[in-house]
């Protein structure tokens, strides 16, 4: 499915463009999801990426440098981003829990609340308080916001929803008309269960700073349901993702943003000093080298909020000899933007060893939840006391270190020696504190140039890593952006009730509910 249908201009959070009262909600189901994975791959993917300190940006590349100096106004992510969840994403998968229920599809209908809680899971986390209770009513314009612990109480409903709806096994299997699972069996309507409980286990992680009581409780009864965790949560496999094509407009939503703005991006100063320190392998497949041109791998970042950048190659001397004294860095590497980008004058397709084709990066599927990731989480449910004997913390924290190599091609050997490093071993005889440093670290890197929102989220929960505040920062030194300011379509549309949740409009600083460090 094309992901350019995603970005229709829509006005009204309970106002669906896509009119699907007139639709097989087998058609419906797609179509949220291909919202789902542009605006979360693609827009909110480079925020969180800047945000998070992944990346950074290059000397006279504008586009996205506003996100890196904390200027970000209430007409960020307007029209495309937040309309396109609210108005597009959850309004598809509201239309398929009420037009199914009543037909008894309830296989489609337990898959559409799965994928309308994860949407609201990213929304909250980005806005804190929002729209929930009386959204998606196609009635109501100007709904209340709802607490944002209320919300993710909810969520935690709307998943055992789920869940039950699919155990009644009734209904059409959507088949390939699913574009996360291919649902088409019992065996893969197993895997929609397992990422609901696995869903349910970051949800109850995310709370983890301000009602540790709560989660550990919510854990706990989660892992009593199954012992085996192996049948309770994501297996390998089993990522949850959206697979993208390679002809026009299909592409990754990363792989299109730099595509159609290249050089805009380059890894950050913060990510790149934690992985050059433990020589981690991953990093020639994250990040480019700089001069392309030497067997040794050159990594230039860029440091969070600098503007400006000397000369760094005075005479280069590939693939242009006459090309003038520039800056090189190293950008996004070549598994996420193929050959788009330039480098010292020279377009990327002229360098040697650069991919004549860019399908691979093209195809690359959107990453909303990653068996590494499940790892991690059911790590440091371990960790904290909050699963069962069976769970051991450092095989778990090793697996989605291995899980995530894996990913990007790293062998076992090099996995293993990085695994063996003091400063990347599980710390088994360290505090908790020690344990959930090292597994939200290394989750944290796990979401490099795939999952920015997630990569920020877990970074404002934990202080895991320490960000650096930018060089020029419109906040103030020491201040950092903690979430998103409400749009103006909603301040515009809706003033009595944004105004009720007692933020200052454009605030960004306020600290959302679960975000207590």
């Amino acid at each position: 499915m094309s992901t350019t249908a995603c970005e229709k201009d829509i006005f009204d959070i309970n106002t669906d463009p896509n009119n699907p009262s007139t639709a097989d909600i087998v058609q419906v189901l797609p179509s949220g999801q291909a919202f789902v994975s542009f605006v979360v791959g693609g827009q909110f993917n480079i925020m969180g990426q800047i945000l998070a300190q992944h990346m950074g940006i290059p000397s006279g590349a504008n586009q996205y440098r506003s996100y890196d100096q904390y200027n970000i106004p209430s007409s960020t992510f307007d029209g495309r981003q937040f309309q396109n969840l609210y108005a597009g994403a959850l309004q598809d998968f509201q239309n398929v829990i009420e037009q199914g229920t009543p037909a008894s599809e309830f296989r489609m209908v337990g898959i559409a609340k799965i994928l309308k809680a994860h949407t609201f899971q990213v929304l909250t986390d980005a806005y804190g308080d929002l729209p929930y209770s009386e959204a998606l009513t196609g009635i109501n314009t100007t709904p209340k916001y709802d607490k944002q612990q209320d919300i993710y109480k909810n969520l935690q409903l709307l998943l055992d929803d789920a869940i039950n709806d699919i155990n009644k096994q009734q209904g059409r299997f959507p088949a390939t008309s699913d574009l996360n699972y291919q649902a088409g069996n019992e065996a893969n309507m197993g895997k929609w269960i397992r990422l609901a409980n696995t869903l349910k286990l970051r949800l109850y992680m995310r709370t983890s700073e301000v009602d540790p009581a709560g989660a550990a409780a919510g854990i706990k009864e989660l892992y009593a349901r199954n012992a085996d965790a192996t049948a309770l949560f994501m297996r390998s496999g089993e990522s949850f993702q959206f697979n993208n094509g390679t002809v026009a407009n299909s592409e990754n939503p990363f792989y299109q943003a730099n595509f159609r703005l290249q050089n805009n991006l380059a890894g950050s100063t913060t990510v790149g000093t934690i992985m050059t320190s433990t020589n981690d392998p991953r990093l020639p497949v994250y990040f480019l080298d700089a001069d392309l041109k030497t067997p040794e791998l050159n990594l230039i970042f860029v440091e969070p909020g600098r503007n400006v950048y000397a000369n760094n190659f005075i005479t280069p001397t590939t693939p242009v000899a006459t090309a003038p004294n520039s800056i090189r860095y190293s950008f996004p590497g070549t598994f996420f933007i193929g050959q788009a980008f330039s480098n010292s004058g020279a377009a990327g397709s002229t360098y040697a060893g650069i991919a004549a084709t860019d399908a691979a990066a093209k195809s690359r599927p959107t990453l909303l939840l990653t068996y590494e990731e499940s790892l991690f989480l059911r790590s440091e449910a371990a960790a904290r006391g909050w699963s069962t004997a069976a769970e051991n913390a450092k095989t778990l924290y090793d697996n989605g270190v291995t899980a995530s190599m894996t990913r990007y091609g790293v062998t076992a050997a090099n996995t293993a020696t990085y695994l063996a490093q003091t400063r990347v071993a599980f710390p088994v005889a360290g505090s908790v504190q020690d344990k959930v440093k090292a597994i939200s670290t290394q989750k944290w890197l796990s979401y490099y140039a795939t999952n920015g929102m997630e990569a920020w989220s877990e970074q404002r929960r934990t202080n895991n890593p320490t960000l650096t505040s930018p060089i020029v920062n419109i906040l103030g030194a020491g201040k950092f952006v903690n979430r998103l300011p409400y749009v103006d379509s909603e301040l515009t549309r809706n003033t009595a009730n944004v105004s009720a949740v007692g933020l200052v409009p454009g605030d960004v600083q306020t600290k959302v509910w679960w975000d207590a460090n």
